[in-house]
């Protein structure tokens, strides 16, 4: 259990490093008149998101279908694994797996969604994010015994 807090609590600090957004004030939940930016934020506003893996060793580029992420709805996501130079990883689906959570609440979803290749895109299909709350989205990629992981946090109401 210590090892999970701690790797949360890492996961958290990289976001809001990522997205430059620290802070305590609220959110109005129906984005109306919004007191301070998380870094859901700018998960909310950008329908292309980009995140970096925990050691660097990929870019993930992200596109969800519908914009936003519709609660307790079937959506899909599009992505690419990016190298150092922004060209697309060459790699087969068995290196890479997709997952989403709902830290807060220790649970994940109630589908598991399929993978699919198309011109250097994946497609995810379905994703369903059942409760309002933080969701976060994983990649993995595994090459030999190393996995890395990228993971982008959504505000879902």
């Amino acid at each position: 259990m210590r090892h999970s807090t701690r790797i949360l609590s890492a996961c958290l600090v990289l976001n809001c490093l990522w997205f430059g957004a620290c802070n305590d004030k609220e959110q109005d939940p129906k984005g109306q008149s919004p007191a301070g930016q998380t870094p859901t934020d700018e998960a909310q506003r950008s329908s292309t998101l980009k995140a970096n893996a925990n050691a660097q060793g990929f870019q993930l580029e992200l596109i969800t279908s519908p914009h936003p992420i519709p609660l307790n709805k079937d959506f899909s996501l599009r992505f690419r694994l990016l190298d150092a130079s922004g060209q697309p990883l060459d790699d087969s689906l068995e290196h890479i797996t997709l997952d989403a959570d709902m830290p807060e609440h220790g649970h994940g979803m109630k589908v598991a969604p399929v993978l699919s290749q198309d011109e250097g895109w994946i497609e995810a299909t379905p994703l369903l994010f059942h409760m309002p709350g933080i969701w976060e989205i994983y990649v993995d990629h595994t090459q030999g015994h190393v996995t890395e992981r990228a993971q982008l946090s959504f505000r879902v109401f």
